[in-house]
């Protein structure tokens, strides 16, 4: 089985900047057979705040001949409220979500694997749907398949026990719980995106990706999270028991970087600084 993984296109009905990034991607990917796409989040520039990128996004995403499935990113559906007090995870966010892309979280049984869709999202947010997904997803884990997670934030930047990591990662509480499902499961790839770099690490037998932007990449403005500020997509080649997981960058993709026009797709006055000081509202 083959699955292509893309992440963070950014689509926008109002801001056409990363317009020739979007359309190489998606060349490539019409060229391509895989038996599945995932895209990993932040699939809108904002609708979270504005239905018609969503309407955008759809129509991007679809047409392709292999089936897409996705997960719904900050950008789509909203944040926990210590990252975006003005731009919350609620139910009208999730409703156009749902609207335009299908089900925020979904599972799939797919070749000897189980393939299962997260809404990270909802993880810290303390919407009444963020214990519905945990109870959903004490089912989902509950297999002899192998299985791999799909979803936009990563778990960690450096390690399962490290402390918060303000707007790039889930918070520690709900990694903690997410975090002792998988343990209860045979999970062997977690892949992700939001970071808009291109990194893997193997830890305690599973392979973490974080798979990179079709978008924009980050310049000044972000902290070192480790891995390439490179734009691309991965590609994931299942096997009986592991994921054999490569970065691809297809032809045209220019390395443009967010901070140029980052106050005229984000401005100042729209965007809240994360918890961590360091960290950049951007991606």
């Amino acid at each position: 089985m083959r699955i292509i993984q893309i992440s963070d296109t950014h689509l926008s009905a109002a801001h056409p900047h990363f317009a020739a990034n979007n359309e190489a991607i998606r060349t490539w990917l019409a060229a391509e057979q895989p038996d599945l796409i995932v895209h990993t989040g932040d699939l809108a520039m904002d609708g979270a705040a504005d239905e018609a990128d969503h309407a955008i996004a759809a129509t991007w995403n679809s047409g392709f001949r292999a089936p897409v499935l996705s997960v719904p990113g900050n950008h789509d559906v909203g944040d926990v409220a210590a990252i975006r007090p003005d731009q919350t995870v609620d139910a009208v966010r999730l409703a156009a979500w749902r609207k335009h892309h299908g089900p925020d979280r979904w599972l799939l049984d797919r070749a000897g694997w189980r393939l299962v869709g997260l809404n990270a999202m909802l993880l810290g947010s303390g919407h009444e749907e963020e214990e519905a997904q945990f109870a959903w997803l004490t089912t989902a884990l509950a297999t002899d398949h192998p299985v791999a997670l799909f979803l936009h934030k990563p778990l960690f930047i450096d390690g399962p026990d490290e402390g918060p990591r303000g707007y790039w990662t889930v918070t520690p509480e709900p990694r903690r719980r997410l975090l002792a499902l998988m343990d209860r499961a045979r999970v062997r790839l977690v892949a992700s995106g939001h970071l808009h770099i291109q990194r893997s690490l193997h830890l305690d037998g599973i392979d973490h990706v974080w798979g990179p932007a079709a978008s924009f990449v980050c310049g000044a403005s972000q902290e070192d999270l480790g891995g390439a500020r490179l734009l691309g997509a991965v590609v994931h080649e299942f096997g009986a028991e592991r994921v054999t997981s490569r970065f691809i960058r297809p032809t045209g993709l220019d390395d443009f970087t967010i901070e140029p026009v980052i106050d005229v797709i984000y401005p100042r006055a729209d965007r809240v600084l994360p918890a961590a000081p360091q960290s950049d509202q951007g991606a």
